[in-house]
């Protein structure tokens, strides 16, 4: 095994995309979609590292990529690893380790750049002596269907009916407690009285991100990125990996006073919810909103971290399942912050 690695800047990526000098760069290791999102962030400049490949003679083995908010806020490093993979053939290499460590070396003021998700990246972490931490995250199943294959799936089937019906009702319940002075205001930019509203109610936040990042956060959105996995079975190229999801931002009044903010994802019948903003005493009304626009587009999955709101969807038996999911979260070495800790995630890029 002869492993090559090799650094691309942000000149290199709009290079390959506009002007056709692959470079050693292909849709293999970073999408097009991410590509232009790298290309227009407004904080990347044309020298800065965002991709690291890693090759054995013509064959990829490996390669990870930055998401640019770090390159806005380096003394708060926060790295996210969706991009991180290393072909199993090669994990006893090293790979994965070298090709973090050449990311790391092109910013020396960051505390540690690691994964949120990727098992690989996480022991990466741990060498490079960040602090993991496992959360929950709730998929909760509003539309099933069942198939019949023992006596048990029957006895599902046949009550099922029911099960949709008092489901309907709960959410009816849910809906209707609206207060008629509310209203839901879909929105393509955040504007500046949102912006103020979301640094009011960000003080539980590792950091806020800036009101332009969120902006370009919106235009651009993610697709899950793995461009060579396969379940490891085998390499395929990335564009027959691509699942695209649709970004629903939404500002939530009550009269003329904002008491919500709100991005939701949408991917296939599943909703993410990426973002939510409100106090208190608004807090159900907030959350409310969020199962109407579910029940509205008639999805079948809603999946969420916050704790709040999957004990709102719990408690009032909106569901018709609860499945449970652990990920693990990188914080840098010395980050000291306050308990407890508000995720706030976009796609498989987690932000805090």
């Amino acid at each position: 095994m002869n492993v090559q690695y090799k650094i691309f800047n942000r000149a290199d990526v709009r290079d390959w995309i506009y002007c056709g000098k692959s470079n050693g760069l292909s849709e293999s290791i970073i999408s097009i979609t991410r590509a232009n999102a790298l290309v227009h962030c407004p904080y990347v400049k044309d020298d800065d590292v965002v991709v690291v490949a890693a090759t054995d003679d013509d064959k990829i083995v490996g390669y990870t990529a930055i998401f640019p908010e770090q390159l806005a806020r380096p003394d708060m490093w926060i790295a996210t690893g969706t991009t991180l993979w290393v072909d199993p053939v090669y994990a006893d290499e090293f790979v994965g380790y070298n090709l973090v460590q050449r990311l790391w070396q092109s910013y020396p003021q960051c505390s540690v750049i690691g994964s949120d998700v990727a098992r690989p990246a996480a022991l990466i972490d741990k060498l490079l002596g960040a602090s993991i931490v496992k959360y929950e995250r709730h998929a909760f199943v509003f539309d099933r269907k069942i198939r019949v294959q023992s006596l048990r799936n029957l006895g599902s089937l046949l009550i099922e009916p029911f099960r949709k019906y008092y489901l309907h009702k709960a959410i009816s319940r849910a809906i209707n407690a609206i207060p008629t002075t509310c209203s839901v205001i879909a929105r393509d930019t955040i504007d500046a009285e949102a912006y103020e509203f979301i640094s009011l109610h960000s003080k539980l936040d590792t950091f806020l991100r800036s009101r332009e990042m969120l902006n370009w956060i919106l235009r651009y959105p993610f697709v899950v990125e793995n461009p060579l996995l396969s379940h490891y079975i085998r390499s395929k190229e990335f564009t027959d990996q691509v699942s695209s999801s649709s970004n629903h931002y939404l500002q939530i009044y009550d009269r003329d006073v904002l008491i919500g903010v709100v991005l939701l994802g949408i991917r296939n019948r599943d909703m993410h919810v990426k973002m939510v903003y409100t106090d208190d005493s608004h807090r159900e009304i907030v959350y409310a909103c969020i199962i109407k626009v579910m029940h509205g587009h008639q999805l079948e999955r809603l999946y969420t971290i916050y704790p709040e709101l999957n004990e709102y969807i719990l408690s009032r038996k909106l569901a018709l399942r609860d499945n449970k999911y652990n990920f693990l979260f990188t914080y840098p070495k010395g980050l000291k912050s306050i308990e407890p800790i508000v995720l706030q995630g976009i796609d498989g890029d987690m932000f805090v």
